[in-house]
């Protein structure tokens, strides 16, 4: 699955076109887990309830702004008071734990050719490179025909192939868990909100996440806590609160911003190591180049 544009492929300063060594490989890391999370909330599920003005769609928010700076941006969000507009959602990441036991279908881990130390890299792709594999099929298939002449061409097998190879560093799986709060002020909007996290996924509670051609599993909580203020008889607010938890099973290739390496490496196969030398006259040997 491509995504729908290239802003996030990391194209180097001035580039003009978007060729495979520009372009490189689409990174994982953990801000592109938090954003196939974020948008399976705001795009697939599409969350609305009903309120005062009409059936409109509830905000989801990622860990909840300052309050400051929330009452600059959005206006709409807070009444006059400064009170949020229930319902909302929010998302924040709890935890992240890089769990050896639980990874994905890469198991084994691969150390680099540089024999440093870090971690090695993992074929996604081969192509023979057909104009150098041309030339080498061309070089040695020149004969001497009957005639004394050269014939190019000469039927023959070529073994002298040109592999061209894309590599990308191994992915490092991590366990990332997100806790999901919705916060409504009536009890209808709650049942309506919360259903299609239980629904959606049908009788199992896991799902598929993707972002930028990544897919990343996610598993559901089956618990799903409730904190409501409904017994307290003092004069806050009433609030229905609604906690789900999700974890997520991702991966990460490279190392981000801080990475000294390209993601993409293309590599060719050697197919003829060959050692030139000069030639010189044996001192002492009469031949055309002594006088």
């Amino acid at each position: 699955m491509l995504p729908d544009d290239f802003d996030f492929a990391q194209l180097p300063p001035g580039a003009t076109s978007t060729t495979l060594e520009e372009v490189g490989m689409l990174s994982s890391t953990i801000e592109t887990i938090d954003y196939a999370i974020t948008s399976w909330i705001k795009e697939d599920l599409d969350l609305s309830a009903r309120t005062n003005h009409g059936y409109t769609e509830v905000p989801v928010f990622w860990q909840t702004p300052e309050r400051a700076y929330q009452i600059k941006s959005r206006k709409e969000l807070r009444d006059a008071d400064g009170s949020l507009i229930l319902p909302i959602v929010s998302i924040e990441r709890v935890n992240i734990v890089k769990d050896p036991s639980r990874k994905g279908s890469f198991q084994a881990h691969t150390f680099s050719k540089n024999h440093n130390g870090r971690a090695g890299r993992m074929v996604i792709a081969r192509k023979i490179k057909q104009d150098k594999t041309r030339n080498f099929a061309v070089a040695t298939g020149t004969r001497t025909n009957n005639g004394g002449k050269l014939q190019n061409y000469f039927p023959r097998i070529n073994k002298q192939v040109v592999i061209q190879t894309l590599s990308i560093p191994i992915p490092v799986y991590v366990n990332v868990e997100y806790k999901i709060v919705i916060k409504t002020e009536y009890q209808e909007q709650m049942n309506s909100l919360i259903q299609p996290f239980m629904t959606r996924t049908g009788q199992i509670n896991s799902f598929l996440l993707r972002r930028n051609g990544h897919i990343y599993e996610a598993f559901l909580d089956q618990d799903f806590a409730h904190n409501n203020n409904m017994s307290d008889l003092s004069e806050d607010l009433r609030m229905f609160e609604t906690s789900i938890n999700l974890r997520v099973l991702g991966y990460l290739i490279g190392e981000g911003e801080n990475d000294d390496r390209p993601i993409v490496t293309v590599e060719e196969s050697v197919v003829e190591v060959t050692f030139p030398r000069e030639s010189a006259v044996i001192p002492g040997e009469p031949s055309f180049l002594e006088d």
